[in-house]
């Protein structure tokens, strides 16, 4: 059984780059997990910690020293968590993972193309049926990627609580090595560049 307070505290680590608690619940009430992942660490790890056998944290001491400071919560239940110290862009790649994944969350450096490095290795991870949370959807980096996921039909957006996104995979479908076209954001190209081709594909010129 869960303690009824365990959001309650979680949201009041870090509380000024807090998950709202919400998005806590949302994690909390999706599990239990065998395996999880997530970018970036606080209040997630340790709602993880107690929802997850086997949980990993790709994340970095920062200047708010979050890492000493997460490793000192009564509440995180260290035994369940491995850290993995470093830049995601270098350590998601290089991370050997041991088999499927039944959560993912995506809350590591912000800035553009970053979150979309981290879904591009981890989100193959995912096991059918397991979830891709994406939080803080409200910057335009990470909006684009949750803007992407929306016309995919590999997922079904399930909620959106406040601005964490959760995402249900439902499709195990590759798109190969390359496979733009068969991607829902690049159903239609963009005219203003592409009508000049569509027109002469219309005349029958090559």
């Amino acid at each position: 059984m869960h303690d009824p307070n365990l959001i309650v505290r979680a949201s009041g680590f870090h509380p000024w780059d807090a998950m709202a608690p919400a998005a806590l619940s949302g994690i909390l009430k999706r599990g239990p997990y065998q395996t999880s992942a997530e970018t970036g660490c606080g209040g997630s790890t340790i709602v993880l910690s107690h929802a997850s056998h086997r949980h990993t944290a790709f994340a970095i001491e920062g200047n708010d020293r979050t890492l000493t400071e997460l490793r000192k919560q009564t509440d995180l239940r260290s035994e369940n968590v491995i850290f993995v110290e470093g830049e995601t862009k270098d350590t998601v790649p290089a991370y050997q993972f041991e088999g499927e994944m039944d959560l993912v969350l995506l809350d590591g450096p912000h800035a553009y193309p970053l979150p979309q490095i981290e879904f591009a290795y981890l989100f193959p991870r995912i096991r059918l049926g397991g979830w891709l949370v994406v939080d803080d959807i409200q910057i335009p980096s990470v909006y684009e990627l949750f803007h992407f996921l929306e016309r995919e039909s590999s997922v079904v957006l399930e909620e959106v609580a406040v601005r964490t996104a959760f995402f249900r995979r439902v499709s195990a479908a590759e798109h190969g090595p390359d496979g733009w076209p068969l991607q829902g954001m690049n159903r239609h190209t963009i005219l203003r560049y592409s009508w000049r081709d569509r027109l002469r594909r219309l005349l029958g010129k090559s």
